[in-house]
């Protein structure tokens, strides 16, 4: 009986497939409730997630890493893989711009007189791009460091920065930090261009359509929803 019950957990596993996907950092959060949901609809489909900055993704795809599927912080990253994998970006979220402080209640007015104000690489992170865009409007706004991906812009804020720039989907573990909605300032959208993030898959493995359809569902839909990305 021992023997029987090991051979089915050992068919088990090994009838499990897996899928490497490269991750935008701003959809960390969101992405541990899909990860579970998807799994939960397809028992027979891991999922191996990797969380970075899109530019970094894009540039390991090209250079052969293997992923199946990329979610990308912005349509630029994804469509730029258009030509390589014969295959069509689509967009799945738009996301948004949040100010944190760890110190006071954010307001655009004071990174005037910041002494430090956090955002992520614009060059390959799209939400560092759009907190630039709004620091453009903003005049004798200064001191700018500049992190390597979203959740390290964060953690400027919370160690070091007056302010840092980071995604509405950070939310969440702004709160787990102990800090509120006090501590946060929505960003007028009309102030950055959208954030429209978008999805590519990036091998033959044909389990990665499964993925990518469940992304645009509406059970995924709902969860974006949950943290702030419409």
């Amino acid at each position: 009986m021992k023997k029987a019950l090991l051979f089915l957990s050992l068919s088990s596993f090994a009838l499990a497939n897996t899928l490497n996907i490269a991750a935008a950092a701003n959809i960390s959060y969101p992405l541990n409730e899909l990860k579970q949901k998807f799994e939960k609809l397809h028992p027979d489909i891991k999922l191996n997630v990797n969380t970075g900055a899109s530019g970094s993704f894009n540039a390991q795809i090209k250079n052969g890493a293997n992923y199946d599927v990329f979610l990308s912080a912005n349509m630029e990253f994804a469509k730029d893989l258009e030509e390589l994998t014969k295959n069509q970006a689509i967009t799945y979220a738009k996301g948004k711009l949040i100010l944190f402080s760890a110190k006071k209640k954010p307001n655009l007015d004071d990174l005037k007189t910041a002494s430090c104000i956090a955002i992520a690489n614009p060059n390959t992170a799209p939400y560092g791009k759009a907190a630039k865009e709004v620091l453009n409007q903003i005049p004798n706004s200064s001191n700018i460091i500049t992190a390597t991906n979203i959740s390290a812009t964060l953690l400027q804020a919370t160690k070091a920065c007056d302010y840092a720039f980071v995604a509405a989907s950070s939310v969440e573990q702004i709160k787990e930090l102990g800090f509120s909605d006090e501590n946060i300032l929505k960003i007028d959208d009309k102030l950055y261009e959208p954030i429209l993030q978008g999805m590519i898959i990036t091998s033959k493995e044909k389990n990665a359509k499964v993925f990518y359809d469940f992304i645009l569902s509406p059970d995924a839909k709902e969860i974006f929803n949950k943290y702030g990305y419409e």
